[in-house]
């Protein structure tokens, strides 16, 4: 009797082996959660933006309800706008401010513009690679009579880093980033700044030469 329960759990422990090798099989392994893929790693940075956004004096809860409005062009990537404006949504309520879906009455008016919203790559030891998420949105305040109460800009970053190996695995070609404009082919990069640069420099010679003279 007891061989015959020996016998039955080691087939019992085969059959579950069997089971788990075949399942294996058909696992995708994904990249590790600590490896932030591009909208992710935007995400955060955004929500920091949106974070330093809810501090500001103008979103006082006598002056709500709130409307979001962007001010992005329809060209423009529409996924970060809509991610942006959810995580300002987020943000706003989580403080016990009132947002609503669509203007329409008394609401004070919270315009944007993303600026920048894109991921910089730089170096880290060991074979490692940094990647920053940067948001910068530029924000308008409006009251309900349409007075501008605050104008100006809120950045946010946001950084991961991770082997150089995985790089290709967290890239989104589907998300458009704003940043900077990349020169076009052909186009030398430094010119613009050696051309600022030499103005720059002309100036204080001129000026140099106007103070000796006085």
């Amino acid at each position: 009797m007891e061989m015959l329960r020996r016998n039955l759990a080691t087939i019992s422990t085969l059959a579950a082996l069997a089971f788990l090798t075949a399942a294996c099989g058909k696992v995708a392994y994904k990249t590790p959660d600590e490896f932030l893929s591009d909208g992710e790693l935007l995400a955060a940075s955004m929500a920091a933006a949106a974070d330093q956004l809810g501090e500001n004096r103008a979103l006082a809860p006598e002056n709500g309800p709130f409307v979001l409005e962007s001010l992005g062009g329809e060209d423009e990537s529409a996924w970060l706008y809509s991610r942006f404006e959810d995580e300002v949504a987020a943000e706003l309520s989580g403080r016990g401010l009132e947002v609503l879906p669509e203007a329409g009455g008394e609401a004070t008016v919270i315009k944007y513009r993303l600026i920048e919203s894109r991921i910089v790559n730089a170096k880290a030891e060991g074979g490692r690679v940094k990647r920053i998420g940067r948001t910068i949105a530029h924000i308008r305040i409006y009251g309900a009579g349409g007075e501008l109460f605050w104008a100006g800009e809120y950045a946010g970053e946001f950084d991961n880093v991770v082997p150089k190996n995985v790089l290709s695995e967290l890239k989104d070609e589907r998300i458009e980033q704003i940043g900077p404009q990349r020169p076009e082919a052909g186009q030398n990069p430094f010119v613009e700044p050696l051309l600022v640069t030499g103005i720059t420099g002309a100036l204080i010679y001129l000026f140099a030469i106007s103070a000796s003279a006085e």
